[in-house]
């Protein structure tokens, strides 16, 4: 039988979302958990936006926020010694109207254009919730 304290030490400690697998088989790192939001955005959100990044180096950070008519998704490189990469941060604007599998192309915003605050980021005077961040290492 548990304790009351065991119990509730064990209940706060962070679960996995069932059935949520990373593109390129990534896996979450650092102590800090991935944190997942409201609206959560659609599952073809994180596969039509990681084809679209192709992330180039073992460690980075995939980001989505939620605007009234888009999704805006933000990937950041983490590259490690003398790693190549293309782009160290690159942002991607969908239609939150479209269907399931995505737009095939998103609109590329240029990272400049976009002022990143730690819950949200503004681009053209609309404001975007954080809603899903991952910091992603791959094997």
């Amino acid at each position: 039988m548990l304790t009351p304290l065991l119990a509730l030490l064990l209940s706060s400690l962070p679960v996995a979302l069932p059935g949520v697998q990373e593109p390129d088989g990534s896996h979450t790192v650092g102590v800090v958990p991935p944190f997942h939001g409201e609206p959560a955005p659609p599952g073809w959100l994180r596969k039509a936006s990681h084809a679209a990044a192709d992330p180039d180096c073992r460690h980075y950070v995939y980001e989505a926020y939620a605007g009234k008519d888009h999704w805006l998704v933000r990937y950041v490189m983490l590259p490690e010694g003398d790693e190549a990469f293309r782009d160290l941060e690159q942002v991607f604007l969908y239609p939150r109207s479209a269907k399931e599998g995505g737009p095939r192309k998103p609109t590329l915003i240029p990272p400049s254009d976009v002022t990143v605050e730690p819950s949200d980021v503004r681009w053209k005077g609309e404001v975007f919730k954080l809603v899903d961040r991952r910091d992603l290492m791959k094997d």
